[in-house]
C-alpha cells in the first residue's frame, strides 16, 4: 500500500511540475511574441525609443535580409543598426497605419535564448523606406538579458505577392 501511495504522489507531483513548466513556457512565449509585435509596431509608428528598447546593444547583433528591389541587406552591431534606424525614422517621421499579419509562428525557447520563425504579411503603403509588402519570411533570435527578452538577430526574405 505504501508503494502505491508513494507512486501516486510521485505521479501527481510530476503532473503538477509538468503543468508548471507548461505555464512558464507559455508565459515566455507570450513575452517573446509581445516583444516581436512591439518592435514591429515601433518600426511602423516611428517610435525609436520603443525600437531601441527591443534590441540588445552589442557589436554581435545583426539584421540580414533580401528583397528584389534592393538585394541583400546586412547591418552589423547596434551602433550601425540604431543610428541608421534613428535617421530613417527622423527622415520619415509620420507613422504608417500598418499592422502586419503574422502566421505560421514557430518558437524554440531555452533558458536565455530563443528563436522564432514566422510569415509576415504587409501592405504597400507607399513608403519605400518602411514598406514590406506581401509575404516576408521572418526569423528572430533573442537573448534574455536581466530577465527581459531582447532581439539580437533579425532575418527577413521579402518574397512579396
Amino acid at each position: 500500500m505504501r508503494i502505491l501511495t508513494l507512486a501516486a504522489i510521485l505521479i501527481a507531483g510530476g503532473a503538477i511540475m509538468s503543468f508548471a513548466d507548461f505555464d512558464a513556457d507559455e508565459k515566455e512565449r507570450e513575452a517573446i511574441l509581445a516583444l516581436i509585435k512591439g518592435e514591429t509596431m515601433s518600426f511602423y509608428n516611428k517610435d525609436f525609443k520603443a525600437f531601441e528598447n527591443s534590441w540588445a546593444h552589442g557589436d554581435y547583433i545583426r539584421i540580414m535580409g533580401w528583397w528584389k528591389d534592393g538585394g541583400v541587406t546586412v547591418r552589423k552591431g547596434w551602433n550601425e543598426i540604431g543610428e541608421r534606424m534613428k535617421n530613417k525614422m527622423a527622415a520619415e517621421p509620420d507613422p504608417i497605419a500598418e499592422i502586419p499579419r503574422i502566421k505560421n509562428v514557430n518558437i524554440r525557447i531555452s533558458d536565455s535564448m530563443a528563436w522564432v520563425t514566422f510569415d509576415q504579411y504587409g501592405e504597400d503603403t507607399g513608403s519605400k523606406a518602411f514598406d514590406m509588402p506581401g509575404l516576408s519570411r521572418e526569423t528572430r533570435i533573442l537573448e534574455k538579458q536581466n530577465g527581459q527578452w531582447k532581439i539580437v538577430y533579425v532575418g527577413w526574405l521579402l518574397q512579396g505577392e
